[in-house]
Formats: C-alpha cells, sequence, structure tokens
C-alpha cells in the first residue's frame, strides 16, 4: 500500500507531465487527449451506455484502452445540460481511472453506478482506495488550495 504522501507525489508528477498543474479545474476530455499523446494510455473508448453493463469507465491495462461511458464522457465537462453533481461524479470517475494507469495497478476493475466491484482480494480493496486517494489528490491538489 502506497502512503497518502507518495499518492500525492505521483498525482503532482502526473499534473506536470500533463502541464495542467496549474489548472485548478483542468478539462477531464483534454486530460485524456494528454494521457494518450504522452503514451499512458493507447487509446480511448466512448462506448454507448446500456454497453457499459452498469459500469461508467474502466481501463483494461492488458490493452491500454480506457473505457468511458457515453454519459460520463459528455457529462465530464458539460456545463450547459449537466449538473454539478453529475459533472462532479463524471470527473472524478475519469481521475479515478486514471489513478489506475498513474499507479500502474495491472488488474481490470469496472467503476460502476453502484460503486459496487468485486473486491474479495485484498489486492483490488488497496488499489481502490489508493485510486479514491489519487483522484482526490489529483482534483483538488493541495498547492492550489486557498
Amino acid at each position: 500500500m502506497r502512503d497518502a504522501e507518495n499518492i500525492e507525489r505521483a498525482a503532482r508528477d502526473l499534473r506536470r507531465k500533463l502541464k495542467i498543474d496549474d489548472q485548478l479545474r483542468p478539462d477531464m476530455i483534454t486530460v485524456i487527449f494528454k494521457l494518450k499523446n504522452l503514451r499512458y494510455i493507447n487509446d480511448y473508448r466512448r462506448v454507448p451506455d446500456d454497453k457499459m453493463s452498469g459500469s461508467e469507465a474502466y481501463f483494461d491495462p492488458e490493452t491500454g484502452l480506457l473505457h468511458i461511458s457515453e454519459s460520463t464522457f459528455c457529462s465530464a465537462n458539460d456545463h450547459a445540460t449537466c449538473s454539478d453533481a453529475d459533472r462532479r461524479r463524471a470527473r472524478y470517475t475519469i481521475a479515478h481511472e486514471i489513478g489506475h494507469i498513474a499507479l500502474g495497478h495491472t488488474a481490470l476493475r469496472h467503476r460502476g453506478v453502484s460503486n459496487r466491484l468485486r473486491k474479495s482480494a485484498p489486492g483490488h480493496q488497496r488499489d481502490e482506495r489508493e485510486a479514491d486517494m489519487f483522484s482526490a489528490a489529483f482534483l483538488a491538489p493541495a498547492h492550489l488550495a486557498i
């Protein structure tokens, strides 16, 4: 288990590599494009909600593909038609998956609306906690706190 300080450092390092370290609320779709350009992911897929089996997003470490439900992708930065709660949830979901990528987690997991995952193995629970901590540090970095 990585400690909070190491996870915060990983989030800050990635923000620097993505050249968004000074941005309070980075555009998460741009973040996805930058992840692809820097080869953190091979590509991303927008998947119709009904094809995601209740998931909002998942990263497949074998293929390097980030799969994002259509509603999550659209909600991530849609200020016009999405509620603040939907936009926050979408941004968090994407940042959570980025946490799995940045922290080198190797198991395939689906983040779903119910947030229930196959957490039977201690390694899965650890990885989920780390991705949660990464997401918080990535979206609300301490150095930008007012």
